[in-house]
């Protein structure tokens, strides 16, 4: 019963303010709603007058129906002054005498006026009670609403929030397969690792080189690096694991087979959510060949091809740092030029190949009689040069060393030759002899550059073979 009171009155409010929301006080309590009330209250008098005269008794009819409408548009306080109005209205103008009060009116309608007092009391405070029940479902209701529609709207962020992490899910798989793919068939090497330098995980191209790719998880990075180039990486490796980004570092791998690989790495941080270092990656590419072929170039530049010794352009730079190395050292060194006697004879009989066959022996003789610290190199031609760097003792003692080194060398290659054109060692053996050297030698200390020490040491030897060739002869200062 209440729930249909309460839907009536609600209904009763709702839809005149609707249709006609200037009817409906905005303060129920306040001046509009009492002013609604007496308009309410004198469109009942006139609709009362106008059906029946004034004796017929007809204005409960019509005054009840304003009092209800004044509690339920204007609250209580405007049902219980509806009410007022109303027993004001009827004493004063429906009992007899008319148009005048008298105590013998308000006798004639005391208990019609109380009855009707009742109940537009009655009404109000039910209006009002279920008003204010009303109001405090619909406060209720508003809250649900509205909690329903913060869950609703959490559920929809949840449900975004889930179809990005879909999507995400999605596009890292994509990535993951792509990397992948990317990894599995490039012919550079990819490596992850631990904060340790522990394999996590290896492309398959590692397979070149150390074979099964699954038995290096787990396994030191560094074991098969070169032990001198070992402490090196691993200081890249700890740099990268400061700064983000390793430096691209070279460095050799000592393979099961006991070979060497040259390796050229670069290596980036990986880092969590949370921003802290996970794991390393080392992209690598072998520069063997390339290391081979910038030997060549070396060798190329700096040694003669058919010996194998330093050429001009490398002899100058030994000397010059034989001579600095005298001047720091307060030593002597010396240059020793040689001209090889009786090679056009072997040329001319036997050809060129024969010739390259013995210059490439006189050159191993030659590197037997120095130290590691000295130099051999083909000048050109017939022609070398031998530096022997700080040499001890004054200056005398030195040229002793040096002749002590010359003579040595000329014994040397005053040996016979055998010399085989074939080199399967199946062809016609050569044999010569009767070959020496004519040597020049040249002191030098800080005084003189080494364009001014070959012209010495040529000269020297140019005085040998005036003296009957096969002769070792010194440079004199002012010759």
């Amino acid at each position: 019963m209440q729930k249909v009171l309460t839907a009536i009155a609600h209904r009763l409010r709702q839809e005149p303010g609707l249709r006609f929301p200037f009817l409906v006080p905005k303060n129920r309590d306040g001046t509009y709603a009492y002013l609604l009330t007496t308009a309410l209250m004198g469109v009942a008098l006139f609709i009362r007058l106008a059906i029946a005269p004034v004796s017929a008794g007809l204005q409960y009819l019509t005054f009840f129906p304003s009092v209800t409408l004044s509690a339920i548009f204007g609250g209580y306080k405007s049902g219980l002054l509806a009410t007022a109005i109303g027993l004001v209205l009827a004493t004063v103008i429906f009992t007899p005498p008319y148009y005048s009060f008298s105590i013998e009116g308000f006798h004639l309608s005391f208990w019609s006026n109380m009855v009707f007092l009742m109940d537009g009391v009655i009404v109000s405070l039910s209006i009002e009670a279920m008003h204010r029940f009303r109001l405090k479902f619909k406060d209720q209701l508003d809250e649900a609403k509205k909690s329903e529609g913060q869950m609703k709207k959490l559920n929809e962020e949840l449900e975004n929030q889930i179809a990005r992490r879909k999507q995400s899910d999605k596009e890292l798989t994509e990535q993951e397969v792509f990397f992948r793919l990317i990894a599995e068939n490039v012919e550079d090497f990819i490596a992850v690792l631990d904060l340790d330098g522990r394999r996590i995980y290896n492309s398959p191209s590692y397979a070149r080189l150390f074979g099964d790719v699954e038995a290096l998880k787990g396994t030191d990075s560094f074991a098969e690096i070169h032990p001198d180039d070992r402490e090196r990486v691993r200081k890249v490796f700890n740099d990268a694991l400061q700064c983000g980004t390793g430096q691209r570092s070279e460095y050799r791998f000592q393979l099961p087979n006991d070979g060497i690989c040259y390796m050229e790495s670069s290596s980036g941080l990986i880092k969590n959510s949370q921003g802290e270092p996970k794991s390393v990656v080392v992209v690598s590419h072998d520069v063997t060949q390339r290391r081979m072929a910038e030997q060549k170039i070396r060798e190329f530049a700096f040694y003669d091809a058919l010996t194998q010794l330093p050429n001009r352009r490398l002899l100058d730079d030994r000397l010059e740092h034989a001579i600095a190395a005298c001047k720091r050292g307060g030593r002597y060194g010396a240059v020793l030029f040689l001209d090889l006697d009786n090679f056009k004879p072997l040329n001319d009989k036997y050809g060129h190949k024969a010739g390259d066959l013995f210059l490439v022996e006189v050159a191993h003789r030659l590197a037997g009689c120095v130290r590691e610290v000295d130099t051999v190199a083909r000048f050109g031609g017939d022609e070398f040069v031998v530096v022997l760097s700080e040499l001890a003792g004054d200056k005398s003692a030195c040229a002793a060393e040096a002749r002590i080194v010359a003579e040595k060398i000329r014994v040397a290659l005053m040996a016979p030759y055998l010399l085989n054109r074939n080199p399967t060692g199946t062809g016609q053996t050569i044999t010569h002899q009767n070959v020496g050297a004519s040597t020049g030698i040249a002191l030098f200390s800080k005084e003189a550059s080494a364009e001014d020490i070959l012209k010495w040491a040529d000269k020297a030897m140019y005085r040998a073979k005036e003296s009957g060739r096969n002769q070792i002869s010194f440079h004199e200062a002012g010759s």
